[in-house]
């Protein structure tokens, strides 16, 4: 796999040749530290998440179109917005998406977006055209498996070896919903290990390797001990944040700790 950097005006690409298929991964460099992704093969392009404020759409619709490829679809878990963007592509995603960003974590996510970020924020979502509910697909030669869950889908490109998941970033702070919900964010973190995958995506980082999926691992293993030796909700978010100093993040923290001491 080789890897390099094309800086742009606002953010950057960081592309990864598989061979047959390449990864552009598209760092915005907005405040919410967004990551969009574009995948590769000799004809076609597929696109995964989008940006969502318009400096950031401008730059990734001119990088799209430089490639000069047919673009075969958009897939959407977590980041539907930017709607006006590639209107005529075939746009794809679950049920659970759809439904949050009708009445759910989506929709009130984005309703905060609108009033903090005014007309720089492109709320307009995507016209869902197909609606994902297979384990595996085929989208002009690019296969994805598909995990389904409430509100998203994780997805795993068998073809390069790496998954999508809407979050991972070793070294910030995360939303954990407790002691069980933090299990079950190892026990998926640890599949990612049995699996070898080349590399993790997510939403709001950069792409990671399983080096990374163990730092994190021990994260989550630090915060279920910490949360048992502190007395409550300040007391732990102090605990954290001594032990991680140098996290970003700390918006997630606090939301951890409401979690764990509700």
């Amino acid at each position: 796999m080789d890897k390099k950097r094309i800086d742009l005006k606002k953010g950057y690409m960081e592309v990864f040749d598989f061979g047959e298929i390449k990864l552009h991964a598209y760092q915005t460099n907005d405040v919410m530290n967004d990551e969009s992704y574009i995948l590769e093969n000799k004809d076609n392009l597929l696109l995964v998440e989008f940006p969502a404020f318009r400096e950031n759409l401008e730059e990734f619709k001119s990088y799209v179109e430089g490639l000069g490829k047919n673009i075969v679809g958009k897939v959407f878990s977590d980041h539907p917005n930017g709607g006006t963007y590639f209107t005529e592509v075939p746009a794809y995603a679950s049920e659970g998406t759809i439904k949050s960003m009708k009445e759910g974590t989506i929709n009130g996510l984005v309703t905060g977006f609108i009033q903090t970020f005014g007309e720089d924020f492109v709320a307009d979502y995507h016209e869902i055209t197909n609606v994902l509910k297979d384990s595996s697909v085929d989208i002009g030669g690019f296969k994805l498996n598909i995990t389904y869950h409430d509100e998203d889908i994780e997805i795993e490109f068998p073809q390069i070896n790496s998954i999508y998941t809407h979050m991972l970033g070793h070294d910030c702070h995360s939303i954990v919903a407790g002691e069980a919900h933090a299990n079950v964010m190892i026990e998926q973190l640890k599949g990612y290990k049995e699996k070898g995958y080349n590399l993790i995506l997510s939403s709001h980082y950069v792409p990671e390797n399983l080096n990374d999926v163990d730092t994190k691992i021990e994260y989550l293993e630090d915060l279920k001990v910490i949360a048992k030796n502190s007395s409550g909700k300040e007391e732990f978010i102090n605990n954290v944040k001594s032990k991680y100093p140098n996290y970003s993040g700390l918006n997630y923290l606090d939301m951890t700790a409401g979690y764990f001491f509700k």
